[in-house]
């Protein structure tokens, strides 16, 4: 029995060393993925290879197995400060911002499954301020009439495309444009009249990095809007949207340094967002990329994910003071 279980025991460290040993290249790959998509599809799993490295760590370090736990334990600590900002204690609230109004944005790739949305709108009226939905049906603006009195202020670009978008405020707008961001791609750019001051908001959808095509479709669209974002005045900014990229993209990296933006989910835990069927694993299967982008004067009071709404992202809410 003992040398079945040291059989046994040498077959799980055997294989736990494979596991480091992939893990380690794929997150390598994924964080220098810059030079091509395929590589920077690795990048978006820092909180699956972390939890795969914790669990290979405990494993070498109960075998006692040589170096390789303490190469393992290393790998840890780097994927762990990787992921370590989505845990890290927010500041604690500007006394200047105390007397402000919260404003919540709330935003949903519906996949053209809107019917859920509508009456989660309708049930809870006053629950956001601000709605950004992608891949909305073009009959969702009529749809939406039933709801004018909470959010009487609006613009969309609504079609048959995975591009579709629409946006709906109970603030009014200052200014209000759907933006071509090279390719054909639309961006809708509002200024908000807030009992807060004016806030810059876009919402966003680039296509996914799935090919050469689309992959540079994609870039193009965040180093566009990124350029335009860095030379506009200075205000309260806001980015919103499906971004088909997580924080640890190297292009999504490199957008948010160019324009200065900060992740809203720091400190508010890691939201996997897509697909929605990982909220019934707490999130180890999915990733963060319905994403929220602030400028440094703008405070994350909370973000959370919603309940599932028919599609296969779920819906994000933000509450902000500025």
């Amino acid at each position: 029995m003992t040398l079945v279980l040291k059989k046994m025991m040498e077959a799980l460290v055997h294989r736990a060393r494979r596991v480091l040993l992939l893990v380690v290249c794929a997150a390598i790959l994924g964080w220098t993925g810059d030079w091509h998509w395929l590589p920077e599809l690795f990048s978006h799993f820092f909180l699956q290879y972390a939890l795969l490295l914790l669990l290979v760590t405990v494993l070498l370090f109960w075998a006692r197995a040589g170096h390789w736990r303490w190469a393992a334990l290393a790998a840890l600590g780097l994927s762990g400060w990787v992921i370590a900002p989505f845990w890290w204690p927010a500041p604690p609230p500007s006394p200047l911002l105390a007397n402000r109004t919260p404003v919540t944005f709330f935003q949903f790739n519906a996949k053209q499954n809107s019917e859920n949305l509508l009456r989660w709108l309708k049930d809870k009226p006053k629950a956001v301020d601000v709605v950004l939905v992608l891949e909305a049906e073009p009959t969702f603006a009529e749809d939406m009439t039933a709801l004018a009195a909470e959010f009487p202020h609006h613009i969309e670009r609504l079609d048959d495309s995975p591009f579709s978008i629409a946006l709906y405020s109970r603030y009014p707008f200052y200014t209000a444009e759907v933006l071509d961001v090279g390719d054909n791609f639309p961006a809708l750019r509002v200024e908000l009249v807030t009992p807060n001051g004016p806030l810059r908001v876009l919402g966003i959808h680039p296509p996914p990095p799935l090919g050469d095509e689309l992959a540079s479709w994609r870039n193009r669209f965040l180093r566009v809007l990124g350029e335009q974002l860095a030379q506009a005045e200075a205000m309260p900014t806001l980015v919103f949207g499906d971004v088909n990229a997580t924080v640890f993209s190297p292009q999504l990296r490199a957008f948010m340094t160019h324009t200065g933006l900060r992740d809203a989910q720091r400190g508010q835990g890691a939201g996997a967002s897509w697909p929605s069927f990982s909220a019934r694993f707490w999130g180890f299967l999915g990733i963060p990329i319905d994403t929220l982008l602030v400028s440094p004067e703008i405070e994350v009071r909370e973000r959370r994910l919603l309940p599932h709404l028919g599609s296969d992202h779920l819906p994000v809410s933000t509450r902000l003071v500025y």
